[in-house]
């Protein structure tokens, strides 16, 4: 066999896994399920802003993963998990790394309470008099994501952002009435 054909070969080869590994990227991107979020359980015990502009906080989140698809893992590499009030962070967590089996779930129980130095505007200060008196307060939980996903030889890195937005009644002296209600999670890659 002459130089020539060897090298033709050699390139019909490689242009051939190109486009199945191509395939199989787009493949992923659009037939692969959403690994899914959802809030299942928050209480707010304390949600008090101070004269001297600090926020005084209490809250615990319970939030469930779910990994819908059935061909394959996902590594959570990193987890930050920041909540916002009118758009403002007021306090973050890092979450430990772990791997979520093939259509799997996991409970993840999130714990934030102190202190935080806020500066309102006169329209935000309105808004926040308007939620105490009423005792339910509108919150987003933002999650940024370092996920990986393994395939046989082929390893795709992603960094999804996660959106969740709550409202959330504070409970008073152990007790509510009201339950809180998730305004809806977005996953966006």
């Amino acid at each position: 066999m002459s130089r020539t054909k060897k090298c033709m070969i050699i390139f019909l080869i490689i242009i051939l896994v190109l486009v199945l590994l191509s395939l199989l990227i787009v493949w992923l991107i659009t037939m692969a399920n959403k690994i899914k979020f959802h809030v299942i359980d928050a209480d707010l015990t304390q949600f008090n802003f101070t004269d001297d502009k600090q926020l005084l906080f209490d809250l615990t989140v319970n939030m469930k993963v779910k990994n819908p698809n059935r061909a394959f893992g996902v590594f959570f590499d990193r987890i930050e998990v920041t909540v916002l009030y009118q758009d403002i962070k007021f306090s973050n967590a890092s979450l430990s790394p772990f791997y979520q089996a093939q259509d799997g779930s996991k409970l993840l129980k999130l714990k934030f309470d102190g202190q935080q130095l806020m500066n309102l505007n006169a329209e935000q200060l309105a808004v926040f008099g308007l939620e105490k008196l009423v005792e339910t307060f509108t919150l987003k939980l933002e999650l940024r994501l370092q996920i990986r996903v393994n395939i046989d030889l082929i390893k795709i890195k992603l960094k999804p952002k996660v959106r969740c937005g709550l409202n959330l009644p504070l409970i008073s002296r152990g007790r509510t009435f009201l339950r809180f209600q998730i305004i809806g999670c977005h996953v966006a890659y």
